[in-house]
């Protein structure tokens, strides 16, 4: 089977029908989101609803969509993800509050887990070390575990005793997954990348091949640019999704 595995779309439509459109073009019939559907980007509504009609094996709760629920989370926000997320907040349906409200905080299918963060804190915690590897292993079940949060598409591969972690830079990359180990997976972010690539990024995970494709996609970041602008979103969430940042 093959698994599109996406996450961090951040209100932004334009990535987001781009990312889909490439997933039906390689025959993707399930979907795996790691979280945060809201904030930084102009449609949050339109995205919500688009990702929650999708036939997904698993979503999770993201630090964003989680201000619903835990509010004190936007503490930990600087003022420019602030000002997104207030605007996120007044464009939301009730249904769709509700829906964010229902995520869990993780999610299990056949071989695999999905947080956002890490599974010690799901929520608040960035996964990007081999000390964090070591220090969750028995914390998560399966073979991968899809993490978000970073916006950095990366793997990390290992066992108890040893791992290594790698950061893709390639625009369409595969890992073989070993049996022998075990892997953290994040796909990136499909609306806001910060690896300096402004491109669309997200994965495709073909159970039966065992193996993880990290893939690039363009789109054209103009149309949500523009309407950032029209509502008054800070210029440093404009101007980044033509840097990747």
């Amino acid at each position: 089977m093959l698994i599109g595995v996406f996450s961090d779309v951040h209100g932004n439509l334009e990535a987001l029908d781009a990312c889909l459109e490439r997933f039906k073009r390689e025959g993707v019939s399930s979907f795996i989101y790691c979280g945060d559907m809201i904030g930084y980007g102009p449609d949050p509504e339109k995205c919500v609803r688009k990702i929650a009609s999708l036939n997904l094996a698993a979503c999770v709760l993201g630090n964003h969509d989680a201000v619903f629920v835990q509010p004190e989370l936007e503490a930990f926000f600087n003022y420019d993800a602030k000002v997104a997320l207030d605007a996120s907040k007044e464009m939301m349906s009730e249904k769709s509050v509700r829906y964010l409200s229902a995520l869990p905080a993780a999610a299990h299918g056949t071989d695999f887990t999905v947080v956002h963060g890490t599974p010690a804190d799901p929520i608040k915690e960035y996964f990007s070390s081999c000390a964090q590897f070591r220090s969750n292993y028995d914390l998560w079940q399966g073979h991968v575990c899809f993490v978000g949060h970073t916006h950095l598409p990366f793997y990390i591969k290992g066992t108890p005793r040893a791992c290594a972690i790698y950061l893709n830079k390639k625009e369409d990359a595969a890992i073989r997954l070993n049996d022998k180990a075990r892997y953290i997976i994040n796909p990136g972010s499909v609306g806001k990348p910060r690896d300096n690539n402004p491109r669309a990024s997200f994965g495709i995970w073909d159970t039966e091949a065992k193996t993880f494709r990290f893939i690039r996609q363009p789109y054209d970041f103009r149309p949500t640019q523009k309407k950032m602008a029209e509502r008054k979103f800070p210029s440093f969430l404009i101007d980044s999704l033509s840097l990747g940042l």
